[in-house]
């Protein structure tokens, strides 16, 4: 994987043409969002990025890449690697870049090559600096274990991918999509680990090589797997799994009396016993004793609840498995607000570097802005990358649309604690 040589463009790559116009504005927004005060952030592990994969012949390096997939995340109009050799271009980002120009096919290879995990010391790093997003939840403010939410979600991807996974639309065309496996601590919304799938195994064991130790998993009902509830044990860590209402069976060997706190936290029942397991091949289930907890679910429905967790009270087991909902909301913020839905790789660990990226975009957004980035401000910035505005024009708007939604909060309390005093 060999770069162009330095030389190629001169300092007037630009011009005067109007079909330039796009990559001034590309310029400008390079100089608000991936400025020196945003590098600033993750200087120290850009440093370790470019010390990777060192080799006589190589000249790109991995944080050339990140920089400019950065920056192409920013900007609406980069769909493409093609879009992507020419934003590499600019005359801004090659102040930032080592290389003069990343070609598509050098990007593709790169992408291919590169360890996506070198890339999670920098989210960390950038989640440590937002401010108050790493505040605990009272109730398991005395639980050691960190608390992992884990679940799959799918993305649509090019139909000529040969390992995706093809589902039939209600039309009856084909469609082919990738599955986004995903972990992250359910009380500060951090990604711990991530893998990317096509039409090569189920959820469970997709999840089942990335196991952290010393954890409590919070698992949906996709995730009821024998061999993945005995691959829980054998890490030394915890679990909680929502179970169908009938499967699997569970032999009771004893009933735990429901305390005045378990039934205000809507605690059906609390038993605790054996899976008895089936014949055959199937592995087979967690030999020591687990727990059945049923409680109410939001649609007025009952919750059976699998797990490990044979010490803490009832209602701390269903206000667990709640937290489960954090990874369908980073899931919803992956989609909706971080825009990450155009795939431009064919392969998995492209595909993984993308989202790192996406993540650690938002992230330095956050960090620069010092606010949760919602899909109202990224439209708003989405803008600046289109030329429409400067980031100095969007800050007044951002913040009175700020105040606007603490001053409805606000209402919205007071008429609540109007309704409870009636």
């Amino acid at each position: 994987m060999v770069a162009p040589a330095r030389g190629q463009l001169g300092p007037d790559i630009l011009g005067g043409d109007p079909r330039n116009a796009q990559r001034r504005r590309m310029e400008e927004l390079a100089d608000k969002l991936l400025g020196k005060k945003s590098l600033a952030h993750i200087e120290s592990q850009l440093g370790v990025l470019h010390s990777a994969y060192v080799h006589p012949n190589r000249t790109l390096h991995y944080d050339d890449l990140l920089v400019c997939l950065l920056l192409g995340f920013y900007n609406p109009t980069v769909r493409s690697l093609r879009t992507l050799e020419g934003l590499s271009q600019t005359t801004y980002l090659q102040e930032h870049l080592s290389v003069d120009r990343i070609c598509r096919s050098t990007t593709s290879d790169a992408m291919a090559l590169f360890d996506p995990g070198l890339l999670e010391p920098i989210i960390k790093e950038l989640h440590a600096q937002v401010p108050g997003i790493a505040q605990a939840d009272a109730p398991f403010a005395d639980i050691v274990q960190k608390i992992i939410a884990g679940d799959g979600s799918y993305f649509t991807i090019y139909n000529d991918v040969a390992w995706a996974l093809i589902h039939t639309k209600t039309d009856g065309r084909k469609q082919a999509q990738i599955r986004l496996n995903l972990q992250i601590d359910a009380l500060s919304s951090e990604p711990l680990r991530a893998s990317i799938s096509g039409n090569d195994g189920s959820e469970p064991q997709a999840v089942k090589p990335d196991l952290l130790a010393d954890a409590i998993y919070l698992f949906d009902r996709n995730f009821v797997d024998f061999g993945l509830m005995n691959a829980i044990v054998e890490v030394g860590s915890e679990f909680v799994i929502r179970c169908k209402s009938n499967a699997p069976s569970f032999q009771v060997r004893r009933e735990r009396e429901l305390t005045g706190k378990d039934r205000e936290h809507g605690v059906v029942s609390d038993r605790v016993g054996i899976l008895p397991g089936s014949g055959g091949d199937t592995p087979k289930p967690p030999g020591q004793e687990l727990r059945e907890v049923v409680i109410d679910g939001s649609d007025g429905k009952p919750v059976r609840l699998l797990t490990t967790l044979l010490d803490l009270p009832a209602w701390m087991i269903g206000l667990l498995y709640r937290k489960r909902w954090q990874v369908e909301l980073f899931f919803r913020w992956l989609k909706v607000w971080a825009n990450f839905e155009h795939l431009i790789c064919h392969n998995k660990n492209g595909l993984l570097i993308q989202f790192y990226v996406a993540v650690i975009g938002v992230l330095l957004m956050y960090v620069r802005l010092g606010r949760r980035i919602s899909k109202y401000a990224y439209s708003l910035l989405t803008v600046v990358a289109a030329g429409g505005a400067t980031l100095e024009q969007i800050l007044p708007i951002l913040e009175r649309r700020e105040h606007e939604k603490e001053l409805e909060r606000a209402r919205l309390a007071r008429k609540q604690a109007a309704k409870k005093q009636a």
